[in-house]
């Protein structure tokens, strides 16, 4: 141990070792608290009835919930996270900002205790930027999150949208930032439009020229086992997409189109382009087994796991320090 009695004698050296040494041992303990989570099973949607988000269109809003004014229209908006994973997370309607995160390599274990932990202070969590701070195996799994911010100027994230909603994730489309535009149906003030994106009442958009000349969804419908979809101008083209992201239908030169749930169809949701390159994003329609639906909860702690976790931790810990001790204790006699 020639180079603790080094650091010792050294008085600078020895505050500074002490300094790492608690830095080091305060992101431990951090990481440490974190609980360990069971997923369930990759299963998509699936049984006889079909969950439709949509209602009466009788009142469109438009929000940029990044937008420099999104707090003067009564909406409490930040991004959570400063992983180096960049990780984040697009807080609505925030109580208070949580400061905990966790700075260097993140599991999933440590995404869905961040997305847990939020929900407790906040409204509504979205995954942001998914393709920057997401690896595609873990939206097969995370859960407890119903918004992703799949559209912004820094990303395109459609298809992690279709990851998570192919396996069984109920997640709803926003949009941010400059030529995008998130779209709810119903009243404006703030619980109205919360209620709305987490319904999925609600849809994206993303345009070239003035938001005000977009043409407007009109109805989303569903008889029987059948989609009808209506807007306010002919689109260039109509796509219905399912299951891992593979569009199953496409109508050319239409303002009305309509799709035929088969049976083996988990969700659809609509992508309507117009000749101009504006787009409207639909939520989707999914598949579900009871009469009245609801969100199953597909992530869980498992408190057993965690305390044995810990207490493998805390021994390891021990069993380190004593060594050290140990060590320096015959160091010290053998002088």
């Amino acid at each position: 141990m020639k180079i603790w009695n080094k650091i010792k004698n050294n008085r600078f050296c020895f505050v500074i070792t002490c300094i790492i040494g608690a830095i080091l041992l305060a992101i431990m303990a951090l990481y440490l608290t974190v609980p360990s989570y069971v997923f369930a099973e990759i299963e998509p949607f699936h049984g006889e009835y079909i969950y439709n988000p949509y209602t009466e269109i009788n009142r469109l809003n438009y929000y940029d919930f990044r937008s420099e004014n999104i707090e003067d229209q009564g909406f409490d908006v930040y991004e959570f996270g400063y992983a180096l994973s960049g990780t984040r997370y697009l807080c609505l309607g925030y109580e208070k900002e949580r400061k905990i995160d966790y700075p260097f390599l993140q599991s999933i274990h440590y995404k869905q205790f961040n997305i847990d932990k939020l929900n407790e202070i906040t409204r509504l969590v979205a995954p942001s930027h998914p393709t920057k701070g997401f690896k595609k195996g873990e939206l097969t799994h995370l859960d407890h999150y119903r918004v992703m911010e799949v559209l912004s100027p820094e990303d395109n994230s459609l298809y992690y949208w279709d990851i998570a909603l192919s396996n069984g994730h109920r997640v709803n489309i926003i949009a941010t930032g400059k030529n995008h535009s998130t779209v709810t149906i119903g009243d404006n003030d703030p619980k109205s439009v919360y209620d709305a994106l987490e319904s999925g009442n609600a849809y994206a958009v993303a345009y070239t020229g003035n938001l005000i000349e977009l043409p407007e969804l009109q109805s989303v419908t569903l008889r029987n086992d059948t989609l009808f979809v209506s807007v306010s101008a002919k689109a260039k083209e109509m796509r219905f997409i399912g299951q891992n992201a593979i569009v199953k239908q496409r109508l050319n030169d239409v303002s009305e189109g309509f799709y035929h749930f088969e049976p083996d169809d988990t969700y659809i949701r609509t992508e309507i382009e117009f000749e101009n390159g504006n787009t409207l994003y639909l939520n989707p329609l999914v598949r579900h087994e009871y009469q009245y639906f609801f969100d199953l909860n597909k992530a869980k702690v498992m408190v057993g796991r965690t305390y044995l976790m810990w207490a493998v931790y805390i021994l390891v810990v021990l069993a380190f320090a004593r060594l050290i001790f140990i060590k320096k204790n015959d160091d010290d006699s053998g002088k």
